[in-house]
Formats: C-alpha cells, structure tokens, sequence
C-alpha cells in the first residue's frame, strides 16, 4: 500500500516510446497521469532511433507498438536485449494473435495490453518497476559474490571452508601451493588431516569445543606439506551462520609462520636442501659424491651417476604456470624417491634437472635397473586440474672409475649422455662413451672458430636465382650465407647457423649478411623490378632497432624498400616478443617485403599469416622433393598454394630439382621458384656475369 501511495503523488516515470502514432502515444501518456506518474518521454519508429536514445537516457521503461512500418516489437525486443539494458518492455497493439504474444513474452517482453483498455497499464509499470528493482539488487549480489570469490582466489593466505562436521568443501589456491595438495585431493578430507603431533591434536580439541559454541577460535598448529615438510601455521576459524543463527560452516584462515628451531638449523637446512622439493641440493650431492668416490676407491668399487632431465617440463610451465610447474617437479620428485634405496642420494640441481647417486653397485646393470625403473615412474600422467599431462625422463648415465675419477668429472659426463638420450628421442636412458666426448670436443673446437667468423672475415655469401615461372625470368636473388673456414672447408648455413644462435653470436652473422648482400647486390638491383631475399633469425628481430638497421642499408645502397624481401619463419612469430612485433610494424611501414620461409614444417597457423602484412609464402623442399612420389605431397602443395593465393600471397617452391617438378608447379599456378634445376647458389661475380648476359641478349 506503501508503494502504490508513493506513485499515486506523482512518481518520475522516463519512458521510451517505440510507436509510429503521436496519438496512441499521447493516450498512454494520459493513462500514466492519471495512474499518478509524471511522465517524460521520448518517441522512436527505427532501429537506429532506438539505439541513440538508449544511449542518451537511462529509460524507466519500453513501450513498443507490435507492428510498425519500419520496425516490429521483436526488432525492438533484440535491440534492448543487444544494448545490455534491463528495461521493462510492454507491448500495445491493435490486434495481435495469442501466439504472437506467446512468443514475444518468451523472447523477454515483459507484458502484453491492448490499446483500446489501459486500464492494466498502470498497475502493470508499478509491478514491472518493483521487478526490475529486484533484478537490479539480484546483480548487484551477484557482482559482490564475483568480487569475494577473486578475493578468496588471490587472497596470499590459505583459505578453507568447511562443513558443520569440520569436512573440507573448498581450498584456495594459496593453500595448494603452500600445502602441496591439490583441490581434489583436499576436498572431502577432515580439517585435521595435516595436523603432525599430538599437541596439535590436543589444540584440535579444543578449537572445536570454542567453535561449536559460536566463538572464533585462534591458535597455532603444526602441519605437514604434502612433500613431508613441517610447517607452523597461525590459524583463524569463525563459524558461519543463517539466518536462524545455526551453523552452516566454518571458514579457516591459514597463515604459514614456521620459524626455524635455530639459526644454525636455518643455514644448514637451506645450504643442503632444496627448497622446493626438499631434495638434497648441490652442495649436499658433490659432498656426498666426494664421500663415495673415496669409499670406491679405497675399496675397488664403483658406483653410477644418473643425470635426469623431465622432457618437455618447460612446455607446462609456460602454459599452467610456475605455481603448477612446482607441483610437478614435486610431484616429479616423489617419483623419483621411489627408485631409490635408503643409502642413494636423490638431488635436485636447480629447475627440472635431478641426479641420482648409486654409491655402490656391482655392475653396470645396476644403473640400468635404476633407469628402467624411473623411466617406468613416468609412465603414468600428471593428472593437472582433471587433465593428463606426460612429461616423460631423459636419462644420462656415468660410472666409475671408467667414465671419470672425480665428481665433476662424473656430472659433465653424464650430462652429456642425458643430452645424448634426447637425441635419441627422449624417455630413454643413455650410457656416457668416449664418442661422446669427442665429439662435445670437436663442438667445442668449433664454437671457439666460430666466434671470430665475422672479425677474421671468414664469412661469403652465394646467391641464388628466383624464377618466374610464368616467364622463366629471374625476378630476383636469395643471400645464402656460407662460412670458408681457413683450412679451406667451406661450411653450409645448417653447420654453423644453429650453434651461432645457440652461443649468441647469431645478431653479427645475420647483420653482416644483410649489410654485405645489400652492397653487394646493388648495381643489380638497379633493375627494380630485381628482389633480394635474406633470412633473419627470431633473435634478430628481437633487437630493439633492427628496423632502423634495415632502413640505413636500403639507404645507404640507394635500394627501394619493397626490393628487399626479409625471410622469417614461424617460430619468430609464435615467440612474437615486444620488440619483435615493433620491429615488424615498422619494417611494414617502410615498405619492406615479409616472407613466411619453410611454411608446413614448424608452427603452421593461419592466425600467423594474418597478423602481419605477408607478401611471399615460400613451400619447404621437402614438400617439392616428393612431387614425383606420393600423391598426397602434391595434393598438400596445391592446398597450400589455394591458401596462399586466397591471402593474397605470392608463393615460392624451394628445392625444384627435376623436371616433373618444375611441370607439376606450373601446372598448378605456383608464381615462382628456385633449386638446382633452375640454377645453383653462385658467387657474385657469376651472378654479374649472367646479368651481362641477360641484358644482351635483351639488346
């Protein structure tokens, strides 16, 4: 009674006119004065109409005519439904079947009256009003819920809630890191299922008996991770009530305070164990390695070093995240414990690398069981957040004496045989053999050469021609960078390229390159409708201003942008770091061609061809190579040339070496292509003699 005293004293009421009649508009007004409203209102007859004043003014309710010329009630209906506003919204008409109502009111239309009897009008606003009032408080709950819930989820304390029985319903994320359980390990457990000692639970007593009483309840408990470690808690329960005052749960909060018993107890644990997994660390693994390396001597014996390494860790951690990347070298850990004997020695070396120590074994066999016996541990998933996740082991083995006479000795040779275990595929074990170590020694011999490649000006670059096939013309040149070694071997780009990223000298090699085959190319690029092609690594592109390096040498050797064509593959693009995507923007903006190289034997996406501005898609030589085999490679090159095409990308073939293949391209419409066929890779001075050539016989 209230409430309908307040409108009959003359409530504000903003009303948004859907209607084609100034008179049915002007009734209805009436009808809302004489129901006690002061209205104001605007009036509308399009969509466009609708939309502007939904976003002038914020309307108390919609009145829609059903049917108008332009606009009908459901084009009205899912224009406040698009616009996110919750209004009110009553139909009027004339005449209108039963079944269109229906399906109106489904479609969220609040209510249906006839023009000829308003007399429902009124009473219908007031309640529509009362309803959306009620929605509105509905969402604002809602909103307040959403913000507790983040604020439970990123609180940096522990927070639990239980049921009336102290049984687990939820755990925050905090507390699976501090914990080491997960949620669905957790939930369904009783309160105290990490408590350690028996004063805990003499304090559990008691916290249930202040509790149950209604009271808040704060003390101290001792609880174990679910890696074995000991942890002191400061906790905080408080009983949580209805309406009726009777406990429907518990909220837990749970603050880590462990204090170590003594300074010296610190030190000692945080210089000998690892922090994460609560393994031994390095430190405490070289003692020991040192303990046994004397026992074997002394005794004849021999013992076996395992290096292990997760396989593919690295690919959860960035996806799930450090927090769950934890969990699993914890989990890892545990694993691995299992394999061990009581007298082993289980060490973490730092992120997801671990040694095992097999200070006594009769046979070499030994070690082999050890291995067989952790690679098994792996077998089974890590089950993340209800999902599998196989992250397998790659095994290095050494033993003594044969395989070195001191740790360090030890742990560099089984290293090198872990790296050896993943050449060979990974989820495998390998023993250490003097192979092994010559040939880290001719790497090593190599890296040291390589280093001085660009200062001892050992550096050439060949180049090679790129055809037109329409017109068997060469359109333009590709920079191959080779390295002729001063004792006259001269080195391949797949001999050297990888290592010089590898060791980070990658920025000299590929800046010399495109320097070198700018000036180089210069005179030939005065035909300019002549391109020059240069591959780039990922790490170039993530110099700060190799955009502005780029445009010096184009300046410098008075070249168009557009004849220089940069060739990238799509590993560039999945890492796509800041300063890899300014320099891209910017290459664009000058003018500079883009070339996906090798397209379908990396990281293939569409998403990639389209965030930046491609000119050239080039086809691997492993695709062309098998033209002449299997139908499927042809069927693959043909969908990737539709692809190219319908992105308005030029293609390349790579590696065209026989005639058939040169025919089949053609045949398809592919724009361009270079190989042995066509012409080989050539010093420069073969490259001007062919453009003399070319331009006499053009004369």
């Amino acid at each position: 009674m209230e409430k309908r005293l307040n409108y009959i004293m003359g409530t504000p009421l903003k009303v948004l006119f859907v209607e084609d009649s100034d008179v049915d508009a002007e009734l209805t007004l009436v009808e809302l004065e004489r129901g006690g409203f002061v209205p104001r209102s605007e009036q509308v007859q399009t969509q466009s109409e609708m939309l502007a004043a939904l976003g002038d003014t914020q309307w108390d309710v919609v009145i829609c005519d059903y049917k108008m010329p332009r606009f009908t009630a459901e084009e009205a209906l899912s224009t406040l439904h698009e616009s996110g506003q919750d209004l009110p919204f009553i139909i009027t008409s004339g005449a209108v079947s039963a079944e269109d109502v229906v399906s109106l009111l489904k479609q969220g239309a609040h209510d249906f009256m006839d023009k000829r009897a308003l007399a429902r009008l009124v009473p219908a606003i007031e309640r529509e009003l009362r309803e959306a009032d009620v929605r509105r408080s509905q969402r604002e709950a809602q909103q307040r819920v959403r913000i507790l819930s983040r604020a439970l989820e990123q609180s940096p304390v522990s927070v639990l809630i239980t049921d009336p029985a102290g049984m687990i319903e939820y755990v925050n994320p905090r507390f699976e890191e501090s914990s080491g359980y997960q949620a669905n390990e957790t939930i369904g457990q009783h309160i105290g299922f990490t408590l350690q000692d028996e004063q805990s639970d003499d304090s559990l007593q008691h916290l249930w008996s202040t509790v149950r009483e209604g009271q808040e309840w704060r003390g101290e408990f001792a609880s174990r991770t679910r890696a074995g470690q000991l942890i002191w808690e400061k906790v905080t329960v408080s009983p949580l009530t209805d309406s009726a005052d009777s406990i429907t749960h518990f909220i837990v909060i749970k603050e880590d305070i462990t204090v170590r018993r003594s300074y010296e107890e610190q030190l000692l644990r945080q210089a000998h164990f690892d922090e994460l997994t609560s393994l031994a660390n390095r430190v405490l693994l070289m003692d020991r390695m040192n303990l046994a390396v004397e026992n074997a001597e002394r005794e004849q014996g021999m013992l076996a070093l395992l290096g292990i390494d997760l396989d593919h860790f690295k690919n959860v951690n960035d996806s799930l995240g450090h927090s769950i990347g934890d969990n699993l070298l914890k989990e890892a850990a545990d694993r691995l414990s299992a394999c061990v004997r009581g007298g082993d020695t289980l060490a973490r070396m730092g992120g997801d690398e671990f040694v095992v120590l097999l200070p006594q074994i009769n046979d070499p066999r030994d070690a082999q069981k050890t291995a067989e016996k952790i690679l098994r541990q792996f077998e089974q998933p890590f089950v993340i957040f209800g999902r599998n996740y196989f992250v397998t082991a790659s095994i290095g083995v050494a033993l003594y004496p044969g395989d070195g006479a001191n740790p360090h000795l030890l742990l560099r040779n089984a290293d090198l045989a872990m790296y050896k275990a993943k050449e060979h595929g990974r989820n495998g074990y390998h023993f250490f053999t003097e192979d092994i170590n010559e040939r880290l020694l001719a790497r090593l011999e190599l890296e040291a050469h390589l280093r001085f490649v660009v200062e001892r000006d050992e550096l050439l670059l060949h180049y090679q021609a790129i055809f037109d096939l329409a017109t068997e013309r060469v359109v333009g040149y590709e920079a191959l960078v080779r390295w002729n070694k001063r004792d006259g071997d001269l080195r391949m780009p797949g001999d050297f390229i990888p290592l010089a990223e590898e060791i980070g000298i990658i920025h000299e090699i590929d800046s010399w390159v495109l320097k070198t085959a700018c000036l180089e190319l210069k005179d030939v690029l005065k035909d300019r409708a002549k391109c020059l092609a240069v591959n780039i690594s990922s790490k170039q592109l993530d110099m700060p201003h190799y955009a502005k390096f780029v445009g010096e040498q184009l300046t410098l050797n008075d070249l168009q942008p557009e004849q220089l064509e940069l060739e990238i593959t799509e590993r560039v693009l999945v890492e796509d770091t800041e300063n890899t995507k300014r320099n891209l923007e910017l290459l664009c903006e000058m003018g500079v061609r883009l070339s996906i190289d090798d397209f379908g034997t990396g990281y293939s996406s569409l998403g990639y061809l389209q965030r930046y501005p491609f000119q050239t898609l080039k086809i691997d030589r492993s695709f062309v190579s098998n033209i002449s085999g299997e139908g499927s490679a042809c069927r693959l090159i043909e969908t990737i040339l539709t692809l190219a095409h319908g992105l308005n990308l030029d293609v390349v073939a790579e590696g065209v070496e026989r005639e058939k293949e040169m025919a089949f391209l053609k045949s398809i419409g592919c724009d361009y292509a270079q190989g042995f066929m066509l012409a080989k890779p050539m010093a420069l001075r073969y490259v001007l003699n062919s453009l003399e050539s070319e331009v006499a016989g053009n004369e």
